[in-house]
């Protein structure tokens, strides 16, 4: 086992033991913490919602449009598995300047020589990363079809994309820019479906393919570093999971706002990095919140955040535009939801949830936080288990918004 100065001293736990290795990484938690945060930290509550790391809740203006509150409970009656069987099984031209990776604890990472934002110290770019974001990509598709079979839900439960790809009113796109477009997939379904449109995907990891329809271009770059493009530019820039990978959101923000035509629209669709229960099954000692603070501790101590989807609305209003609306969604952890709808939705969540939960946390424990591989691992498999728990009814947060530049 690697030893750091922050790491826990002597431990070599096993994997039978691992939930009372769990109180240990608890406490471990709080010494970072202690040693991180500028105030001193409370003691965790048993509600996973006081906790200091969770985020606020969304205003009654934006409650949930898939999902009547609080979600509906799946009794099992018919099973006799304790555990969600592990959804994760279920998935299955550029220059050589650039293909500059780093290896790590068995995974592939972008080169910290090339770039600046979380690619260096968080998210890996290999395959098993590209199969959980083009899973991801493939839920917010599901969800903007679903809709729930309880015919008593007011129709503001309805989800309102119906299949497409965004939900701002653009109406015949010229110029599309994909910003952070990780392996490709929204910029390419949009390419496709609109083949009159200009469509560029930029990612600081070239990761894209490199065939693609004609009206389709990759480019490498850094969309935190000042931009290249005209001012005026799009008819409508798309972003999608960007939290964690911005230091400066205003700066940011503004050069969206200026890129963008006059009257043309601007979308982002964030997720909490956060879970949430309404039965209480969620604990504030489990080993996901546990995990949850962990890796929203180590996002800090690079200078930026993960839960900032509640802040997006108003700091488009602050950026400058206009008629910023904003759709929120429920997404459970696994199909524990009695509602179909929701329950398939579930299934795609916890295959993608597996493979984050490993993707978010590992180079953070390891390279930010200065555990150790073997500690880091240990937590991250306690969270993926307790994911898989049918007695636990956990769920996060989505949020669309989107903004129009002024005429």
């Amino acid at each position: 086992m690697n030893k750091t100065h922050n790491s826990p001293r002597n431990i070599n736990p096993p994997f039978s033991h691992l939930q009372s290795y769990c109180s240990l990484m608890n406490f471990y938690i709080v010494q970072i913490k202690m040693t991180t945060l500028t105030s001193a930290p409370q003691q965790l509550s048993s509600d996973p919602q006081n906790s200091e790391a969770a985020p606020p809740s969304l205003d009654g203006a934006n409650e949930p449009i898939n999902t009547a509150n609080p979600i509906l409970i799946d009794t099992f009656t018919d099973d006799s598995e304790d555990l969600f069987e592990d959804e994760s099984s279920d998935m299955t031209s550029l220059s050589s300047s650039v293909l500059d990776y780093e290896y790590e604890n068995g995974r592939r990472y972008h080169s910290s020589r090339t770039g600046n934002y979380m690619y260096i110290t968080g998210m890996p770019n290999d395959e098993e990363e590209q199969d959980r974001m083009d899973l991801a990509h493939h839920m917010f598709e599901l969800s903007s079809k679903l809709k729930s079979r309880y015919t008593d839900m007011p129709s503001r439960f309805v989800l309102l994309l119906k299949g497409d790809l965004f939900k701002a009113p653009v109406k015949n796109p010229q110029k599309v820019l994909d910003l952070g477009t990780g392996t490709g997939i929204w910029a390419i379904e949009f390419a496709e479906r609109y083949p009159q449109a200009q469509v560029i995907g930029n990612d600081i990891s070239p990761i894209q393919p490199s065939w693609v329809c004609p009206n389709l271009e990759f480019v490498v770059e850094d969309y935190e570093q000042d931009w290249i493009y005209k001012p005026n530019s799009f008819d409508f820039i798309h972003a999608r999971l960007l939290s964690g990978c911005v230091v400066n959101w205003p700066r940011l923000l503004s050069q969206i706002l200026d890129a963008l035509q006059p009257g043309a629209y601007f979308e982002i669709q964030e997720s909490a990095i956060w879970a949430w229960s309404d039965d209480g099954s969620l604990k504030a000692d489990s080993p996901l919140i546990q995990y949850l603070e962990a890796i929203n501790i180590g996002a800090r101590m690079q200078g930026k955040k993960f839960n900032i989807y509640h802040k997006l609305r108003q700091w488009l209003i602050d950026a400058g535009f206009e008629d910023v609306q904003q759709s929120t969604y429920f997404l459970p952890y696994s199909p524990w939801p009695k509602d179909p709808a929701l329950k398939e939705l579930g299934r795609y969540q916890a295959a993608m949830a597996q493979q984050a939960v490993e993707a978010y946390g590992l180079r953070l424990f390891t390279q930010v936080m200065g555990w150790g591989e073997e500690p880091s691992k240990v937590l991250i498999a306690l969270a993926k288990r307790q994911l898989r728990d049918k007695s636990m009814h956990a769920y996060c947060k989505e949020v669309f918004v989107y903004g129009r530049k002024p005429l």
